[in-house]
């Protein structure tokens, strides 16, 4: 099976899961994927809405069910808690649309928001607005990425495997240097 045969079959699969956590890097992918045609993207918008839509309620009733004892658990998360706590409760709508933009905090964001008093209509509301942007900004910058690419280097088929492993790797690198920090 070929690269092209591979993205199509598993293209939406990988976005729909990747977009479930962090899912900036797979979405950008994607986006530059479907440039070149292995992939629709209005499909490839709506996967990726679909997939943080669902995994940013699942934190949030993660949350909302178990936060206080996940805060026992981790105490690291418990000194960025009350600060988070603070700002959902005096600019819930803000922070819940902005919280799908800051990049390590999609996981423990939902979460605190389900432990304090916004209510999960509020949540899938604002929660709903933010995949919406995030979605359409990322897919349409992997999109213009791709063009860029193409003006840079010419033909992308021919380098393809190279610039989205290179991709990939720098986003793989992101999510390892932030789970690093986030032992710290």
């Amino acid at each position: 099976m070929d690269f092209a045969a591979l993205i199509q079959q598993y293209g939406y699969f990988a976005v729909f899961l990747g977009t479930l956590l962090e899912g900036e890097t797979i979405l950008l992918l994607a986006g530059l994927s479907a440039h070149q045609g292995y992939l629709n993207p209005l499909v490839v918008w709506l996967t990726g809405i679909a997939g943080a839509i669902l995994g940013d309620q699942l934190f949030y009733y993660l949350g909302r069910k178990h936060g206080h004892s996940l805060l026992r658990r981790f105490p690291t998360w418990a000194a960025r808690a009350s600060k988070a706590e603070q700002l959902i409760a005096r600019y819930h709508a803000p922070v819940i649309v902005v919280l799908r933009f800051a990049y390590g905090l999609r996981m423990i964001g939902p979460m605190m928001v389900g432990m304090s008093a916004v209510t999960p209509h509020q949540f899938t509301v604002w929660n709903t607005l933010g995949a919406v942007l995030w979605a359409t900004l990322i897919v349409a910058a992997g999109y213009l990425l791709s063009d860029t690419l193409h003006w840079l280097l010419g033909d992308l088929h021919q380098i393809e495997i190279a610039v989205l492993s290179s991709i990939a790797a720098v986003g793989a690198l992101a999510w390892l240097i932030g789970c690093w920090r986030a032992r710290r």
